[in-house]
């Protein structure tokens, strides 16, 4: 699939909290077209909230499962902490149950998609939240 390039305005920072190494560079190399993003991965949700509340990332992707705490719990700390609240959270998660998504966006993610990542939706996303200057 060819997949046009788009940059933003500025360099944009996209902190992806993902215990996988594989997804991380799964979402790298679709973010190739978008050369003004940078990513920050964070294996841990420990830290993707200590990356978030000191780099202030344009936007952040989130697992739900990783290895100390549920990406739930990321959520609500990034929401309760005035620094990290107006970030978009767009969750990535293999859970595709129709119960899933529902709590997580009224706890304040703005989108949710499933795993395996679509490569045209994560781009609609990134671009929604980024925002384009083609």
């Amino acid at each position: 699939m060819l997949i046009a390039e788009r940059t933003y305005g500025t360099d944009r920072r996209l902190l992806y909290i993902e215990d996988t190494v594989t997804n991380i560079h799964l979402v790298e190399e679709i973010l190739e077209s978008r050369p003004s993003v940078r990513v920050l991965p964070a294996a841990m949700g420990r830290l993707g909230v200590e990356l978030a509340t000191e780099h202030r990332p344009d936007l952040i992707l989130l697992d739900l499962h990783l290895p100390d705490i549920g990406g739930e719990e990321v959520l609500a700390k990034l929401r309760a902490d005035e620094r990290t609240r107006e970030i978009p959270v767009v969750i990535l998660s293999a859970d595709a149950t129709d119960q899933t998504p529902g709590p997580l966006l009224e706890d304040g993610a703005r989108a949710y998609l499933t795993k395996p990542i679509g490569v045209r939706d994560l781009l609609e996303v990134v671009d929604a939240y980024l925002g384009v200057a083609a």
